[in-house]
């Protein structure tokens, strides 16, 4: 994969990952507290959030469905990454409450999760279709 290429899936990262911190900032305090009925709503809303994310990722990149885990996993590093820095050094960018704060960083690592599962399981599927 070309330089250009691992800089496209790192900064797409960074976009997906910004995007989930905005969400978690805006909605937080309504959906993201302990006993909140409206936290599991949260976290199923990552599902289709993710597959939308993993089409556009497949239209910018212009990569087959079944070539798109490479490009997914770098996505994934990056945001995981990102999302471990903020939530040491800058945890107040997610929200004030640390609870908030880790709520949103679980959701994000749930997306992250769902992200490679679907990549890896287009692949295989890919693979079996050939």
């Amino acid at each position: 994969m070309k330089s250009s290429k691992i800089a496209l899936f790192a900064t797409l990262g960074i976009v997906a990952w910004f995007n989930a911190v905005m969400i978690i900032r805006f909605l937080g305090e309504s959906c993201l507290t302990a006993n909140n009925p409206n936290l599991i709503w949260m976290f199923l809303l990552v599902f289709p959030v993710t597959i939308f994310t993993i089409y556009l990722t497949k239209l910018i990149s212009k990569f087959a469905y079944s070539d798109l885990l490479r490009p997914i996993v770098i996505m994934t590093f990056t945001a995981t990454f990102c999302d471990g820095i903020a939530l040491v050094w800058f945890r107040q960018i997610y929200s004030d409450s640390f609870e908030i704060a880790l709520h949103g960083a679980a959701l994000i690592l749930w997306g992250a999760g769902l992200g490679l599962l679907f990549a890896y399981i287009l692949e295989i599927r890919g693979k079996v279709n050939q």
